[in-house]
């Protein structure tokens, strides 16, 4: 009994799915918007399919310390704190008596840039279960260091704007959480080891579900937006589980394009194989499709996973996928690349 419980908690750990919206609105780009009726699907569906939505300081914080969850636990996330947000997606979360978080940049705020909730709108949501946390002082690219700008300047420039954006928040009333989305899901070790030393959680945009194998410096969240939204997808990923992987990944996203033995980079996982059938482990990269999974050590259940293709300049991903045995669920994983760093959002 014993046994079976322990290869139960490999294969199926406390866990949750982050789902990551922008825009709830028809007049916003497609690539970062669902509509109205969408988004009211995707709801229908976690009410009408036993989901639990959760707030996620309370998630973060069970699966750091390893406490047990439902099995189908959801928490919805907004970066960038669009104004439909409030007059879209809060009247319906409210219906659903549902918590939820919004990401978004004080200075946007203060500045009026773009369709942008005001203070008084989260003080609102806040009021009413929601959780209001960082995405950054002011949407800029964290990865990349200012001109002059050495490796440890640019840190302490990061801290202090981390800082700032957190003031900015308590000053207009707001809790402080230690959370932060971190804008266009870009990311650096640099960035990575700052929100350690602060003790944070931060989330990239990489699809996935966090679990105690996760890495709690760029937690993954499930992209919500355009062809990604559609209702078979959206149920397939919210009722996905953690890759059983044996240890935690961390690889530097970050690839030189101009370094053609990187721009094909290898992403090596070690998988737990009581939990799945090695050979219906997938691999997808951005924009090409199916990938080569190799088995460096399939009694160990290493495997290495390179594109064919160099990645293209900007941000790519690799998605890995398995079937969980007996069931319709998928298990998932999702590593990030940055290639250069003079692409545009």
């Amino acid at each position: 009994q014993a046994g079976s419980a322990l290869a139960q908690e490999a294969c199926n750990p406390p866990h949750a799915v982050v789902l990551i919206y922008h825009h709830v609105s028809e007049k916003s780009p497609a690539s970062t918007s669902v509509i109205p009726e969408v988004f009211q699907e995707h709801l229908n569906y976690l009410a009408d399919n036993g989901f639990r939505v959760m707030a996620l300081p309370k998630v973060v914080e069970a699966v750091k310390n390893g406490q047990d969850l439902p099995d189908s636990v959801v928490v919805l996330t907004f970066d960038d704190g669009y104004e439909s947000v409030y007059s879209e997606a809060f009247p319906r979360l409210k219906e659903f008596g549902w918590p939820f978080t919004v990401f978004v940049c004080p200075e946007a705020i203060d500045q009026h840039q773009g369709p942008v909730l005001n203070w008084d709108q989260l003080r609102e949501m806040q009021d009413d279960g929601a959780t209001v946390a960082s995405h950054g002082l002011d949407h800029a690219f964290l990865n990349r260091s200012r001109p002059g700008e050495d490796p440890e300047t640019h840190t302490q420039r990061l801290e202090s704007e981390f800082k700032s954006a957190n003031k900015r928040l308590a000053e207009e009333g707001l809790k402080v959480e230690p959370l932060l989305a971190y804008p266009y899901g870009e990311y650096s070790p640099d960035v990575q080891a700052l929100i350690k030393r602060l003790g944070w959680t931060a989330f990239g945009q990489q699809s996935g579900v966090v679990s105690p194998l996760s890495d709690f410096t760029c937690l993954p969240r499930f992209p919500m937006a355009d062809e990604f939204a559609s209702l078979d997808d959206f149920g397939r990923k919210v009722s996905s589980l953690p890759m059983p992987t044996v240890d935690l990944v961390i690889v530097d996203p970050g690839i030189d394009p101009d370094d053609v033995s990187k721009t094909k980079p290898t992403l090596n996982l070690t998988l737990n194989l009581t939990c799945l059938d090695p050979d219906e482990v997938t691999a997808f990269a951005s924009g090409q499709g199916a990938i080569d999974c190799t088995w460096v050590d399939r009694q160990k259940g290493i495997m290495e996973i390179k594109a064919p293709k160099p990645l293209p300049r900007g941000r790519s991903r690799y998605n890995v996928t398995a079937p969980v045995p007996g069931t319709r669920r998928w298990y998932w994983f999702s590593q990030s690349w940055i290639t250069g760093t003079d692409h545009k959002h």
